[in-house]
Parts: structure tokens; sequence; C-alpha cells
């Protein structure tokens, strides 16, 4: 068998673990993981002894050996080549991981992240505080009056504060600002942005997101500045796209002003009157109301309204001023087409008045109808035929009886406005007293006309828990009154168009 020929490599191979040959075996590959290597001190020859064993026990070489200078200067290199390689890591940004007193810094430790954001370190600096209360409110109010379950009233009080600003930093092209107060004045002070600036040579060179605004160097097309959306600038070469997708949550308004005062035009539609707002006390006022206009300023209707009463349902758990009440259709009418029941006779007399027809004199004879209790049970039987309920007549139970701030009445014509709008469900009915020719007349009851206890007072009926505009009730509601949303406006510089469009005209 020939003896193989010695090849000299430009590069040799080195098989070992001492400090020449590490030197030499620049192109080697590492050691694998599978392979284990350790050192013992051998006593006896005064060697360091070099093992590389196969998992736990299997050896795959000889040993090897260096004497202790050897060793010094092995262990040497070795400490100088792990300084050096934590000195550049530590330049690289590998491995680090700090934190200050303000924010929090920490490490992605994922390059393709590191690549989208610039670097890879997040800083987030939240400011603000959080305050929630939590409690219970009881009370109690003696009063005969009040059924013995309305007179403990028990609510659950419940309130937040929170004032929270956050700022965020995601590497160096990513910002977060977050700002929320549940005290803000304004809607839009609380915001969130997200907004994210790309490298000059990147497709992507502004992506917003949250409160966005898009302002337009053109006076043809206004841009808007509150947006809620989302919004991109891309680049392509010379081109530039930006585009937006969002919600506007503002609007924009021009005002006039004119010698001081403000000019504005107003677009109101027919059918956009104040609702539940303003009734007539009767049919009387209503028939004549357009005649009694007739000649402005001068109102020749020829009645005046002395007292009122307004009463309506307790809503408000207020017991000052409440009585239980049961209020009429028909009370104070003085014609059969304008009366919900035709059964009761007329006496005849023209103006509104608690005589005009039989209802008022077949109530008072009949004390058992002021029993709220009883009350359905009478009523379902009269004279006049049975009564419905929310169409002939409305029952409350602890009406409230309204201050004389919260509302007002023309004493001339014959209706009554409220500062608030009714519920559909809530129920409306007054009494009242008036002159007309040198007489005076009265509709319905007042709380100091010697009614008391428990007892129920009779009303005039104006708004029961039914609207139905098949029912008398129903023309008693003003619908002329509209509201222009604006406040001390000056009646010389006032002008009013009416425009009316006939689908049927053909031009």
């Amino acid at each position: 068998m020939l003896d193989s020929p010695e090849v000299n490599l430009i590069y040799p191979i080195q098989d070992g673990i001492s400090s020449s040959e590490q030197q030499s075996g620049l192109i080697d590959f590492s050691t694998p993981l599978n392979i284990e290597q350790h050192v013992e001190y051998d006593p006896v020859s005064g060697m360091y002894i070099f093992y590389s064993t196969l998992g736990d026990s299997l050896s795959y070489r000889n040993p090897t050996s260096m004497t202790l200078e050897e060793y010094l200067q092995y262990q040497n290199e070795q400490s100088m080549d792990q300084y050096w390689q934590d000195k550049f890591n530590e330049q690289s940004d590998v491995g680090r991981e700090t934190k200050d007193e303000d924010g929090i810094v920490s490490e992605f430790g994922d390059r393709k992240k590191k690549s989208i954001f610039g670097s890879d370190f997040v800083e987030i600096r939240p400011q603000g505080s959080a305050e929630l209360s939590f409690g219970i409110n009881s009370s109690r109010t003696d009063n005969p009056v009040l059924p013995e379950k309305q007179r403990k009233i028990t609510t659950f009080d419940f309130d937040q504060k929170i004032q929270m600003n956050l700022t965020a930093k995601i590497g160096d092209l990513m910002k977060i600002g977050f700002n929320y107060n549940t005290e803000a004045t304004f809607d839009f002070e609380n915001e969130l942005k997200l907004n994210y600036s790309g490298e000059e040579d990147e497709i992507i060179q502004k992506l917003e997101a949250g409160n966005v605004s898009m302002p337009l160097n053109s006076s043809l097309i206004s841009g808007s500045q509150s947006l809620f959306g989302i919004k991109s600038e891309l680049k392509f070469g010379r081109l530039t796209a930006t585009t937006v997708l969002s919600q506007q949550r503002g609007q924009k308004k021009e005002i006039e002003v004119a010698g001081g005062a403000q000019v504005s035009d107003f677009e109101i539609f027919a059918d956009n009157y104040e609702e539940n707002r303003h009734y007539f006390l009767n049919y009387f006022f209503r028939d004549n109301y357009d005649n009694a206009m007739a000649n402005l300023p001068n109102v020749t209707l020829g009645v005046q309204i002395q007292r009122m009463e307004v009463w309506i349902t307790n809503r408000t758990n207020d017991f000052s001023e409440t009585r239980n009440i049961i209020a009429f259709t028909d009370l104070g009418e003085n014609d059969a087409n304008n009366m919900e029941n035709a059964g009761w006779s007329i006496n005849g007399i023209s103006n509104p008045d608690n005589d005009n027809n039989a209802m008022y004199s077949y109530l008072n004879s009949n004390p058992g109808i002021r029993n709220y209790v009883n009350a359905s049970n009478l009523l379902a039987s009269t004279q006049a035929g049975a009564l419905q309920q929310s169409v002939d007549y409305e029952k409350l139970e602890n009406a409230r009886l309204l201050s004389s701030n919260e509302y007002s009445y023309n004493a001339l014509l014959g209706y009554v406005s409220l500062n608030q709008s009714l519920n559909n469900d809530e129920v409306l009915a007054v009494s009242y007293q008036y002159t007309y020719k040198g007489e005076t007349y009265q509709v319905g009851e007042f709380s100091t006309d010697g009614v008391t206890g428990q007892d129920a007072l009779f009303l005039k009926l104006l708004k029961s828990t039914v609207r139905n505009p098949t029912k008398k009730l129903w023309d008693l509601m003003m619908k002329n009154v509209y509201s222009l949303g604006a406040y001390q406006i000056d009646p010389m510089n006032f002008r009013l168009d009416v425009w009316y469009n006939n689908p049927e005209h053909k031009y």
C-alpha cells in the first residue's frame, strides 16, 4: 500500500485548540454544538489536558495538552476576544435593553421591525389621573298625600373623572399621541393621532390615523380640518398621491355682520314645527285665531285671560306641588263638531265655560268620580255613553303643577307655550279664568277652589298619552310655531319668504 502524498494547502485547516492553531484556521467552521470541550489539570505532569467528547462521554479524538504558560496565554486571548465582541455588540445596539425615569425603552429584537420603524426602541410617556366615585343617595319624604312606596327614593350615584395624556415613539418613524378628558368642553379636545413618517426613498412618505386634516391650496375647493380617519401620502418617483378616508366632525359656517349685528339666513320646512310645546286652550280660540289677527297690532277677539294653572305628568319626583287630576277633552266645548263625545247636551254659550255642556254638572253630581281609584269604572258608564281613557279623558296621580317661569300664555289669543317640549306619553291639562264682554268665565278647577285631600281636580285636557290625528285633541296642538335657533332678533330687518311647491303644477 502506497503512502498518500502530502499536500500543502494555501489555507491549511487545523483541528486543534491551541493559540497557534486558532490563528491559522481562520476559515474553519465553528465547533459543532454537540461537541463538548473541557479542561483538566494533571498534577503529576503539571499539564492542562483538553478533552473533546461527543455528548457526555464518547471521545471523538485524542486529548491535547498545554503547559502553564501556554494555558495562561490561551485564557488571555479568549478574554480579549470576548471583550472586543461585547464592545462591538454595544455599538450595534444588539442585546441592549435600558430604562429611564420618564419612559421605557425596550428592544424589538426583530431586524424586520427595525427596518420598518427606523430603530428597535419603544418609548412611552403616560401622564394624567383617573378618579372613580361610587355612592348611594337615599331620601325620604313623610308626606301623607304620597303613597307609601313613593315616600322613599334610593338612587345610585356614580361619577368618573379621567384626564389622560400619552405620547409614544416607536423607533424613529412612528409617533403616537393620545389625549382624553371626561370634563372636556368640546368633543374635538379628545383626540387620538398616529403618525408614521417614512424615509426619503420609501413609497410611504406619511401615514396618519385618528384626527387628521386635509388642507388644500385652492380657492375652488376648500380643505377640512376636523376629520377622523386615515390619511396617507405615497410617492412614486415624481408622482405624489394623498388619500384621506375619514369622517367629518365639523361644519363650516359663514357669518355676515352689518352694523354690529349678525345677518343670517334660515331655511325651515313646514313640517319642522315645534311639536308638543304650544297648544290652544279651546276650539273657540283656535277657530277665531285668524280673525283675531286680521287687524294687527290690534287683537279683536275681546278675551283677557286672568289666571291659569298648568299640570303635567310628574317625571321629576318633585312632590311639592302635586295633586290627583282627571282631565277631559270635551270640558268647556260648545260645538258638537268639536267634541269627542257628541252625547253631552250643549247649553248654548258661545265662549268656553264649564257650563257649556252637561259634562261638568254630571261630574259634580257624581262625587265618586273624584276618587282617583274608582274613576275609570264610573266613567265607563255615563249619560253620554262610555268614556275612553286617553281619548275622552286622562287621569294622573300626583300630577305636577308648573311654576309661572316654566310656561307662558297669550292672554288675548288663548294659547299656552311650554318652555320644554313634552314627551309623547306625557299629559298636559289646564284650568283658566278669563273675562269676555264684561263677564268672567272659567274652564276647569283651580287648586284653590276647595277641592281638598285625595279628591281629583277636573281640568281641561290639551294632550293625552296617545297622539292620534283623527281625534279632536290633535287640532289643539299649534303647528304654526317654528324655532330659528337664534336670539335677540331685530324685527325691523326681519324678512320672511314663504315658498310652496305644488307637485301637480307643471312649468
